[in-house]
C-alpha cells in the first residue's frame, strides 16, 4: 500500500504569522499551505455536549499526511473530506498538535508507507 493512494482529503493551513501594522506587531492567521493531500481518520468519538447556552462538539482526529508537509502545533487545518476524489464533503476546522513522523525504513518489504500523523482537536459551538 501507498499512502498517496490512501489521501481522500485535502487541507489547507493556516498559521499565526506576525504582521507590522505601521509601527506596531500584530498577529494575523494566513494560509501557509493549500490544498495538501490527506486522511483525516477519527480517534475518538465525542457525542454533542448540550448546554443552556450553546450546544458544542470536542472531538479528536488525526491526520495523515506526507513527511514533505510543514505543519507546527497551532496551525489551523480547513480539511475538506473526500476532495481529491472530486467530491464535496463536508468541511471541517481542527487546530494541529506536534506531529509524529513516521520514516520508511531501511529494505522495507512495502515501500512508500512513510508519513506523518497529527493530532488534530476540532472544538465548534453547534450552529
Amino acid at each position: 500500500m501507498n499512502w498517496d493512494d490512501w489521501y481522500t482529503d485535502l487541507a489547507d493551513v493556516y498559521r499565526v504569522q506576525q504582521v507590522m501594522d505601521g509601527s506596531l506587531k500584530r498577529n494575523e492567521r494566513k494560509k501557509v499551505l493549500a490544498a495538501v493531500p490527506c486522511r483525516v481518520y477519527r480517534s475518538g468519538d465525542n457525542p454533542i455536549r448540550m448546554q443552556q447556552t450553546a450546544a458544542n462538539v470536542q472531538q479528536t482526529d488525526k491526520l495523515a499526511c506526507g513527511l514533505d508537509v510543514d505543519i507546527h502545533a497551532g496551525d489551523e487545518l480547513i480539511v475538506t473530506r473526500g476532495a481529491k476524489l472530486g467530491r464535496s464533503g463536508p468541511v471541517t476546522r481542527a487546530f494541529a498538535a506536534d506531529p509524529v513522523y513516521y520514516y520508511e525504513p531501511f529494505g522495507a518489504v512495502i515501500p512508500g508507507l512513510a508519513h506523518q500523523e497529527i493530532p488534530l482537536l476540532q472544538q465548534e459551538r453547534v450552529k
